[in-house]
């Protein structure tokens, strides 16, 4: 089937090249579609990239409002729904966010460190609020030791 486009594709140049006797004149012409198409192309691109310029503008106004509203709620709303678990800190004061977790052995880690309860639970809905997504794929140093020694 490729033969056939090939053999017909090299059948419509030679009749264009006897539309256009001056072979020059054909060869302008198929340049100037070309750079009319990349004209074409690049105008869709600026489109396109404008409109991204205009919502990337307008996240920070829409991150602001988020942000006001989370510092404003209460502390049993902010309680309700949080991605991120909350925790009193087992050896002091104060409270802890866990921010991620070992693929291997669900361990906790990034745990970050608060002196409120309400300081904590801001920091857990903050996170939320900006879309944070804690890494997936990273182990604890003991979990990937007793991998390694499992597979060994």
């Amino acid at each position: 089937m490729k033969m056939y486009f090939n053999w017909l594709r090299r059948w419509a140049q030679t009749r264009k090249e006897w539309l256009f006797p001056d072979g020059e004149t054909y060869g302008l012409q198929e340049a100037l579609e070309k750079k009319q198409r990349d004209i074409r192309y690049l105008e869709f691109q600026l489109a396109k990239t404008q409109a991204d310029k205009y919502e990337l503008e307008q996240k920070p106004l829409e991150l602001r409002d988020t942000i006001a509203a989370i510092l404003n709620e209460p502390d049993d709303a902010l309680r309700s729904p949080v991605r991120f678990h909350v925790r009193k800190a087992e050896p002091g004061p104060g409270w802890e966010v866990v921010t991620g977790y070992c693929c291997l052995g669900g361990c906790d880690m990034n745990v970050c460190d608060f002196l409120s309860e309400r300081d904590a639970l801001l920091f857990a809905r903050l996170l939320k609020a900006v879309g944070y997504r804690p890494p997936h794929n990273i182990a604890c140093p003991a979990c990937y030791e007793e991998h390694i020694k499992d597979c060994i």
